[in-house]
């Protein structure tokens, strides 16, 4: 497929991480182009805009009133709606809509020292652990793990720190010290924050670790089998340490499950083509829904009917020319 990448922002970082992810697709088996006419998809590559949530922009934007039925949006929104079809990161599954969007990882994410995670030959100190701010009930629960388990020496409260809001040396020490963490536990916990979804969840499948996901609202994402996950309801946070004790000798196999899991589909190499056949599914799904739609069906009745009333006179007008003529 041919796909146009565009953004109706002024700001896009996502845009440029994807255009940057399409220059060293190794797959083959979907090109960028300059054409919305010759494109097969139009993409809307958007970060989170404040001041535009509902994205009006976009869907006011020239291309998608001239070409609706192939447009759509990548949406990174912690609590998003459905401005346009497309890749949702944080839809919560009593919204989501197969038809309409896929459940889908970020294209980037704000720490650059997990990459080499996979690679460090650390000792595991901590059975789990978790580096993050008390940005959802569950998150508290989390952090109040410190107080009734001694596994919990991995947790860290930094609800005082703001990724988009410090200075570079801030970034890159806090940065640094949750690579660190992750390095050297069995588990991370991947509670929900404000979305249903979390930078950390992807980070921890890039950096080879077993995620635990704590987000009752989170749909996965359909690209890989996530089975070396554990899965804990929101409800039961304190029988994390206990239930993490008794399958503490499959966390090597849970994590370089994830990693390949990452590998074979979420790598920097890989995403290009990962989008554009999810784009794909919900491009079939639009053509199908278009073919059955009620209203479709009914035009189509009413054509036939048209067509059956003007054969059956024609047919009557020529029998009555051959009887009196």
């Amino acid at each position: 497929m041919k796909i146009l990448a565009t953004s109706a922002y002024e700001t896009h970082e996502m845009l440029d991480a994807f255009l940057s992810m399409a220059a060293v697709d190794k797959s083959g088996n979907h090109t960028l182009c300059d054409s919305a006419e010759e494109a097969d998809l139009i993409l809307f590559v958007e970060n989170t805009h404040f001041d535009d949530y509902l994205y009006k922009q976009v869907r006011q934007h020239p291309l998608t009133q001239q070409y609706p039925e192939k447009t759509f949006m990548y949406n990174e929104s912690d609590k998003p709606w459905s401005a346009l079809p497309g890749l949702y990161c944080s839809m919560p599954r009593r919204f989501f809509q197969n038809n309409k969007q896929v459940a889908f990882p970020y294209l980037a994410t704000p720490n650059e020292f997990i990459k080499d995670v996979h690679s460090w030959d650390v000792e595991k100190r901590w059975l789990y652990s978790f580096v993050g701010s008390a940005s959802h009930r569950c998150r508290k629960d989390v952090i109040g793990l410190t107080k009734i388990s001694e596994s919990s020496e991995g947790v860290q409260d930094t609800s005082e720190f703001n990724v988009w809001d410090c200075s570079a040396d801030t970034k890159a020490a806090q940065g640094i010290n949750f690579a660190q963490t992750m390095a050297q536990t069995q588990y991370m916990l991947c509670p929900r924050g404000i979305g249903t979804s979390s930078y950390r969840l992807f980070e921890t499948l890039e950096a080879g670790r077993a995620p635990v996901i704590i987000s009752n609202q989170w749909v996965p994402t359909p690209h890989i089998n996530w089975d070396f996950a554990v899965r804990v309801d929101e409800r039961d946070i304190k029988s994390i340490p206990a239930l993490l004790r008794s399958i503490s000798d499959e966390s090597e196999d849970r994590g370089e499950a994830a990693r390949a899991a990452w590998e074979s589909a979420y790598a920097p190499n890989i995403m290009f083509d990962t989008v554009c056949e999810s784009l794909g599914w919900l491009l079939e799904e639009r053509r199908h829904m278009e073919a059955h739609h009620p209203l479709r069906k009914l035009r189509k009745v009413t054509i036939a009917a048209d067509l059956a009333a003007t054969n059956f006179a024609r047919t009557v007008r020529r029998r009555w020319q051959q009887v009196f003529f």
